[in-house]
């Protein structure tokens, strides 16, 4: 039924699209409101929910201005250019598109983004895994030697088995996260645990926990144990129906960029959000551009800014209580990622991601699939390992990631030639990755995260049901554009 809908969705949201663009260009028909007048939108942030926000309003004819801290578009979305020799390049940020993700795939199609094929990813079943220092392949048809204590009948079953067992009947009752009703309250209640307590209530034992949160599910927030149950049985849910992977040809950066090439000048870099203020006449944004401190007016604000971030920012008058808890209270993911580069490989070819139960977490050749012989392994890390290798000197995370993906893919080592590495949790602009819920903070958070508050509205994939994903982001400008369309119509 999910994918149905997905597919159903996609084609009317493509029509719609194509509509658009036969009758109103980036800058082409004006939208009038009530007064005869296209809406003055403030944008604040150009990642993808900005960008697409934006892109979107301006279709429309309205007059946007985007305000972006960084000197680039994209956000969270991020490649790493000019770090490796022979031009190779690694994402920061986000990597795969779902073939079920129909705004990803469908912005991508009308910006004339390519997109390619992923090889086995993160996440993805099969494969080889690095458990108590022995790599155990599962291969289909043949049953997988874990060091791990299991139950007779869990015996030799891959992640991917166990988990379809414990969360089978879970998913079942949660219903669709797309419906606008969800989550109804038999989903809630799976809100009052973390996602480990529901699988052992399921009669997972602790090692087949051990090998469900390989990988995958233990990138989120603190793992497995921390977050909530309902959170990650979401995410599974809108993964059903997905047959393929894909990436964005030459990197994923340049979805973001095509979509600011739309925009053009509307762009403002190097701006940085400090206040919002707000009332019945309008909004004005307090903004730190190059040194110096100016106010933009507009009608409206399309708030994309991460809640870490726009903790930061002074607003007048503050939000309603709630929404004030859910900005304060929601959680992001902490991710550092650490890259060695690497003069030839010394991994199989389907080893293109190894999960492990090390601190590294994943073993990820970044460059799969870019010519030459050298090479990029990525070793991915969340949650608690994450923030300890942030604090560590950059020399000391590459040395820390060297050992351990020496472990998993010997004489590695030998062959490192550079480092490099990300820590989104000392991003200003981000102060994080990816949201995250633990038990509970679905039911206290989910209603305010994307309600408007006034003349602002707002945008982020944390404000929809896919966080963590550019679908999400996508997903939520297009939704925040709608909002303020139907507020200039109605004035």
């Amino acid at each position: 039924m999910a994918d149905r809908i997905t597919r159903r969705e996609f084609v009317v949201r493509g029509a719609a699209a194509a509509a658009a663009l036969a009758g109103v260009a980036c800058g082409g028909e004006r939208a009038r409101g009530g007064n005869g007048r296209p809406a003055r939108v403030v944008v604040a942030g150009a990642g993808l929910a900005g960008l697409a926000a934006a892109y979107e309003l301006v279709k429309r004819g309205h007059d946007v201005t985007v305000l972006e801290a960084r000197d680039r578009p994209g956000g969270r979305v991020h490649t790493l250019r000019g770090e490796f020799a022979d031009g190779l390049y690694a994402e920061a940020g986000a990597v795969y598109v779902p073939d079920t993700h129909f705004h990803t795939v469908g912005y991508a199609r009308e910006l004339g983004v390519s997109l390619v094929p992923a090889a086995r990813g993160r996440g993805a079943a099969g494969g080889r895994y690095f458990v108590r220092g022995r790599s155990v392949s599962v291969r289909p048809g043949r049953a997988a030697r874990w060091p791990v204590e299991l139950a007779p009948s869990e015996a030799r079953m891959s992640p991917g088995a166990l988990l379809a067992r414990y969360a089978a009947p879970a998913l079942a009752a949660i219903g669709d996260p797309q419906h606008p009703s969800w989550p109804g309250e038999a989903a809630l209640r799976l809100d009052g645990v973390s996602f480990a307590e529901m699988l052992r209530s399921r009669g997972a034992s602790p090692g087949a926990v051990s090998l469900i949160r390989l990988g995958y599910l233990d990138e989120w927030g603190d793992g497995v144990d921390a977050v909530s149950a309902l959170s990650l049985l979401r995410d599974l849910a809108l993964q059903r129906g997905v047959e393929g992977m894909s990436l964005v040809a030459g990197g994923t950066d340049r979805l973001p960029r095509a979509l600011a090439d739309r925009l053009g000048a509307r762009i403002r870099y190097g701006a940085a959000v400090t206040a919002i203020e707000q009332d019945e006449a309008g909004v004005r944004v307090e903004v730190a551009e190059r040194g110096t401190r100016r106010t933009v007016a507009a009608d409206r604000l399309v708030c994309a800014i991460p809640f870490p971030t726009l903790r930061t920012v002074r607003v007048s008058p503050a939000f309603s209580p709630a929404k004030r808890r859910a900005v304060e209270g929601l959680r992001t993911t902490s991710i550092t990622r650490v890259y060695l580069q690497v003069r030839e490989r010394c991994w199989a070819p389907d080893d293109v991601a190894v999960p492990t139960d090390l601190p590294i977490m994943h073993a990820v050749d970044a460059t799969a699939g870019q010519a030459g012989r050298r090479a990029v392994l990525e070793a991915f890390v969340s949650g608690p390992n994450a923030r300890h290798v942030a604090a560590m000197q950059p020399e000391a995370r590459v040395a820390f990631a060297r050992e351990h993906a020496g472990r998993v893919h010997p004489g590695l080592a030998r062959r490192v030639e550079h480092g490099a590495s990300v820590c989104w949790d000392a991003d200003p602009w981000a102060r994080g990755d990816y949201a995250w819920f633990a038990p509970g903070e679905m039911r206290a958070f989910l209603p305010h995260l994307a309600r408007a508050e006034g003349r602002v509205h707002f945008a982020g994939d944390h404000t929809s049901p896919w966080p963590g994903w550019m679908q999400g982001a996508l997903a939520s400008g297009i939704r925040a554009a709608d909002e303020v369309r139907v507020a200039a119509e109605s004035r």
